[in-house]
């Protein structure tokens, strides 16, 4: 899970994009052009992203965060429990922090990490690693098939695809962990989306800071989204959205891209949002959840898919 996202999803005016990339129409919705070389990602990454592999975390969180963090989790678990899959191997692809599976181990499913770092779950689930010693990789997720004779009936892969060159590449991955019947969600932003081109109006893709390449190089709606897991021979079976953080944006006492200060307080409201949601019960949580990628909103989108 990174902090990135989360971040920049409440502060869409933070840094700018360096102004060789254009934003232009691809199969993803927009992607960036010219696409970075493999070697100018790495190189980025290296100089610029994890110069301290722990500035991307917090050292601590408060309880209402803990909270958010499990209630997120849990509704992708609702989702995977709904099409049949409530046990067995779940695996992390890009586990960050490792709250997804603290929550996945927490309804029983036997858990597995990979991130090109385990600083974050070390610091936060350390618990994780030491009860499982050799399920926690560091490593690439997109060249490696890691846990080899190892299936997996979850596979959770959240804000990842949207920073790799090739996501179908990952797609074909992510295929490649599946145990027959199993299931896989896919987790992006929802960038430049109707609601976005209401906000925003005739305004630039490239002035806007949620265009960020070469960490963001692809950018999905709930359109494309489902299309990606079509197209790489995957059933779509569920949609859903979460807090639509951005519709805060229309109205300028809680435009929180004008007024930074604001950031704070539109977080606290996605996590009130989520602590209601949890609850009421577990239909009508799916429903609205479903309802929110229907209406083409969430900041973040998911599929649930199955090969």
């Amino acid at each position: 899970m990174l902090l990135l996202h989360n971040l920049m999803s409440l502060d869409l005016s933070r840094g700018q994009p360096m102004q060789k990339y254009r934003c232009v129409p691809s199969v993803y919705g927009h992607s960036a052009e010219p696409m970075p070389t493999v070697e100018e990602i790495e190189k980025h990454y290296r100089e610029s992203y994890y110069q301290d592999p722990t500035g991307q975390y917090s050292k601590s969180y408060e309880r209402v965060e803990l909270d958010y963090f499990y209630d997120r989790a849990n509704v992708a678990l609702d989702f995977a429990a709904l099409h049949g899959v409530a046990k067995g191997n779940a695996i992390d692809l890009g586990c960050g922090e490792g709250f997804f599976l603290k929550a996945a181990q927490n309804r029983g499913f036997n858990v597995f990490g990979v991130d090109h770092s385990l600083v974050g779950i070390e610091r936060q689930n350390r618990d994780l690693i030491d009860s499982h010693p050799g399920r926690f990789l560091a490593g690439d997720i997109g060249s490696t098939r890691h846990f080899e004779g190892v299936t997996f009936d979850l596979v959770y892969c959240k804000n990842v695809i949207e920073h790799v060159i090739d996501p179908d590449g990952i797609m074909a991955r992510i295929a490649s962990y599946l145990a027959p019947g199993g299931l896989a969600i896919i987790e992006v932003p929802n960038d430049f989306s109707e609601l976005h081109s209401t906000i925003f109006g005739d305004a630039s893709k490239e002035e806007l800071s949620i265009f960020i390449p070469p960490v963001h190089l692809h950018y999905f709606t709930t359109k494309t989204l489902p299309e990606l897991g079509r197209r790489n021979g995957f059933s779509v079976l569920d949609c859903f959205g979460d807090y639509p953080i951005d519709h805060l944006l229309m109205e300028d006492a809680f435009n929180y891209y004008k007024d930074k200060k604001l950031g704070r307080s539109a977080h606290s409201l996605r996590r009130k949002f989520f602590r209601y949601a949890r609850s009421v019960d577990v239909d009508a949580r799916i429903g609205l959840f479903r309802s929110i990628f229907m209406a083409g909103l969430g900041r973040d989108i998911c599929i649930v898919v199955r090969r």
